[in-house]
């Protein structure tokens, strides 16, 4: 061995890090995240649509992942949860007794696995399960519908057979990156009934604020990014003529303003951790604000709704049928750009006159993409409720475009 080895392998390992200090370094790990709004869909779309969601479906399955919010029950064969076989959730018929009814209403959201099964297919991997329809089969439409998102392959949050594993975040790595969910629901549901079986966030009660802040920080301290999902389905009037300290029948504690309730839990969640905040609830989308450089997003609309009126126009007080897509991306663990698409959720007046009621309510309420003077409509409606938070949309090639990595950290009311 010559006797000058070690000055060559010293020169030779020199030389090997030399060469890879000038190697560009492997790119930050980035994910591209697809938000829908809630999916209030009764039966299996392929039993009335050749290509239900066609225009959505490479959008969908173009993101590396895509969220939803099941707004409805599974009811399992062959009991189904207790409801009985001639009852269809369409048409919410025959109404059911209370003695009979498993859940919290009369006209329980009860679809078929199959829904699941599609939603899945289309490419919704990740979902919550907490919301007003959560409990419509009791504990057993809880475990139906667990049972069928796992059995589908979805990572979901929300629901769980006691209230830690309910409000327990849930976790998968996409493209290297690590992801949470924690997901609730604040609703008119009655707080003694659900609060064992959903993560429920009820106004004025600090151990429901405290144990989802908590989440949201177990969260971040295991992932890249978190994002947390409240069904928001709460309006001012529930607590028309109540006092300071008053509860509603339902476990909310009176508060002053619950919009306002809404910001601050929103904003605590965000501050706890959280890379982003997404609510659903009264079916229209709302303006787009940015905490601290986090998106915080009060309503999104919807990507299906199938209620049971059969009349055209009843539900346009809400805007139900004008909804959007969000299309985020997600770099070192914070969101820098968001793309909004518009859609159309179908009202169904093309054929209402030609089809029965049940074939009309079971078809109905799907999204597509939004086209011509609608998409100028719904755009343009975006960008100005999001100025009210003093958010600045750009509209392009169809789309409303917000760049984060331009917003000041501290822009916020």
């Amino acid at each position: 061995m010559p006797t000058n080895w070690r000055a060559s392998y010293g020169s030779i390992a020199l030389g090997m890090l030399l060469l890879a200090a000038c190697q560009p370094s492997p790119p930050p790990p980035e994910v591209t995240l697809l938000l829908s709004g809630q999916a209030l869909i009764k039966k299996d779309p392929r039993l009335f649509w050749e290509d239900p969601y066609g225009s959505l479906r490479p959008i969908i399955q173009g993101a590396e992942l895509a969220f939803t919010n099941f707004e409805m029950a599974v009811a399992p064969p062959p009991d189904r949860c207790g409801i009985p076989p001639e009852y269809d959730p369409s048409l919410g018929q025959p109404e059911l007794p209370e003695e009979v009814r498993p859940g919290d209403v009369r006209n329980p959201h009860a679809s078929d696995a199959a829904v699941m099964e599609f939603l899945a297919g289309l490419g919704f991997d990740l979902m919550s399960l907490a919301n007003n329809h959560s409990w419509d089969l009791g504990d057993c439409g809880i475990a139906a519908t667990r049972e069928a998102a796992g059995a589908n392959g979805v990572v979901f949050a929300g629901t769980g057979p006691d209230l830690a594993t309910a409000a327990a975040p849930a976790y998968l790595t996409v493209e290297g990156v690590k992801l949470a969910l924690v997901a609730a629901t604040t609703s008119h549901d009655r707080r003694d009934l659900l609060g064992h079986a959903v993560n429920g966030v009820w106004t004025g009660r600090q151990d429901d604020w405290d144990r989802n802040l908590a989440a949201v920080q177990e969260a971040a301290s295991r992932a890249d990014f978190v994002i947390y999902y409240q069904h928001f389905q709460l309006d001012a009037d529930e607590f028309e003529g109540m006092s300071p300290g008053d509860s509603t029948e339902d476990g909310h504690v009176w508060v002053e303003d619950v919009a306002g309730w809404q910001t601050d839990f929103a904003r605590a969640v965000l501050d706890a951790g959280a890379g982003l905040y997404i609510a659903h609830g009264h079916r229209a989308f709302d303006g787009i604000e940015v905490y601290k450089g986090k998106p915080l997003i009060r309503q999104l609309g919807g990507l299906a709704y199938q209620g049971l009126n059969t009349n055209l126009g009843h539900y346009d007080q809400h805007r139900p049928w004008e909804g959007l897509l969000a299309e985020l991306r997600i770099e070192e663990g914070r969101v820098t750009r968001v793309e909004f698409l518009p859609l159309d959720l179908d009202e169904g007046e093309a054929y209402r006159a030609e089809v029965d009621d049940l074939t009309f309510l079971s078809r109905r309420g799907l999204a597509q993409l939004a086209g011509g003077a609608l998409a100028d409509t719904i755009l343009a409606r975006l960008r100005e409720l999001s100025a009210a938070y003093g958010t600045e949309l750009t509209l392009q090639d169809g789309r409303a475009v917000l760049t984060l990595n331009q917003v000041s950290g501290d822009r916020h009311p």
